[in-house]
């Protein structure tokens, strides 16, 4: 049953080795760029973490970091996983309730989520302010990869196992004929019985090639590293206050620094905002003061998109009025934790028609025209 994955970014790459995997024979991957992971995937912050607020998230997490590790052990290191944790802290009372409630639901899918006091917190990470800290919550098996390690990783897995690859192929458009899904594409077209939505940022302009309203929407997210900053351990987890949006984690000498203004509006732009430094600047001093007066990197500065939906949570399904075209896209920046995941959900639906592996009422496309939607809280 020949299946054209559409996109090479961690998902795409993860779709076709779970494929593979599950040995779906045929499995094609195209993508518009000269090599893997050159889109959202190359630009990603490094952080896989289980600590979300949602159950279908909470798993698809569960799933691939475990199988991140397994395919870190199988690759000699290739992927980097660190797990050195993701540590979320704040002082509000709302914030501690959010928190609680998390912990919860974590805690009932066999996440080893706890929560820490503020003097455990700053036990964990003695850079954290603690004035007004009320404390947080602390899960040791979430933490860090290097994105490029795990494309390799997927990519290479992927060929092994007998997937194709077709790079620098732009996909110009999706015709249904004959029981046949025709992807017409730069370098010759492409007949499937199946085809797998997994462009990232442009999975809404190939939706519509066929007729498909995906409603997934691309937002610029930016990143910025410091000069090198001593006297603090290596590694340390993930840290972030939740009461301004800021994360930030070690990157070499220094420290990496995120935040993502919840009014900014759709774009495809990648270009780094400077206004961002402003912004965390604005809040950096809240939790973590000592980068308060630390110089920017000005050469280690960069931004990507987030490809989301309403409700932050991705959407995996057939597309209702054309089973043999899958949906594996939204998922803002969990692609690379969320990955494997979504590849043996896809792998399933295409083999069996149905996943087996999770319940994915939560990311079907129709949810979007019912009005029936589960927010996920804990988006960074």
């Amino acid at each position: 049953m020949p299946v054209v994955v559409i996109g090479a970014g961690a998902v795409g790459l993860a779709v076709a080795l779970q494929l593979r995997r599950a040995g779906v024979e045929g499995v094609v991957v195209v993508d518009r760029q000269e090599s893997p992971g050159m889109g959202s995937s190359s630009r990603a912050n490094g952080g896989v973490r289980a600590q979300f607020s949602t159950a279908i998230n909470v798993e698809f997490s569960r799933f691939t970091i475990e199988g991140l590790r397994e395919l870190n052990q199988s690759t000699d290191g290739l992927v980097g996983l660190r797990q050195v944790g993701y540590l979320f802290l704040t002082g509000t009372a709302v914030g501690e309730a959010a928190l609680q409630r998390n912990l919860a639901l974590q805690g009932s899918l066999g996440i080893p989520s706890r929560w820490v006091s503020a003097e455990e917190a700053v036990a964990i990470a003695p850079y954290v302010e603690r004035r007004g800290l009320r404390g947080g919550t602390f899960c040791p098996t979430d933490g860090l990869i290097d994105p490029h390690g795990v494309v390799s990783a997927l990519w290479l897995e992927g060929r092994r196992l007998g997937a194709t690859y077709r790079f620098g192929t732009e996909v110009t458009g999706l015709e249904h004929r004959a029981g046949l899904l025709r992807v017409h594409a730069t370098g010759g077209d492409l007949e499937a019985e199946t085809v797998v939505n997994a462009a990232g940022p442009q999975a809404a302009g190939v939706a519509a090639m066929a007729g498909v309203d995906l409603p997934v929407k691309p937002y610029r997210r930016n990143l910025a590293c410091t000069e090198p900053v001593a006297g603090l351990p290596d590694p340390v987890p993930m840290t972030v206050d939740l009461d301004t949006g800021v994360l930030i984690r070690r990157e070499a000498n220094g420290f990496l620094l995120a935040y993502s203004d919840p009014a900014d509006e759709p774009t495809f732009d990648t270009g780094f905002d400077p206004g961002f430094l402003e912004a965390v600047a604005s809040r950096i001093g809240n939790r973590f003061p000592f980068l308060a007066g630390v110089p920017i990197d000005r050469r280690k500065c960069w931004a990507g998109l987030y490809p989301e939906t309403a409700d932050h949570q991705a959407v995996v399904d057939v597309s209702p009025r054309l089973p043999s075209f899958i949906q594996c896209a939204g998922f803002g920046g969990h692609g690379i934790m969320h990955s494997l995941a979504a590849g043996q959900a896809v792998a399933e639906l295409v083999r069996d028609g149905r996943s087996s592996t999770f319940d994915l009422h939560r990311l079907r496309l129709a949810r979007f025209e019912e009005g029936d939607l589960t927010v996920e809280q804990a988006v960074l």
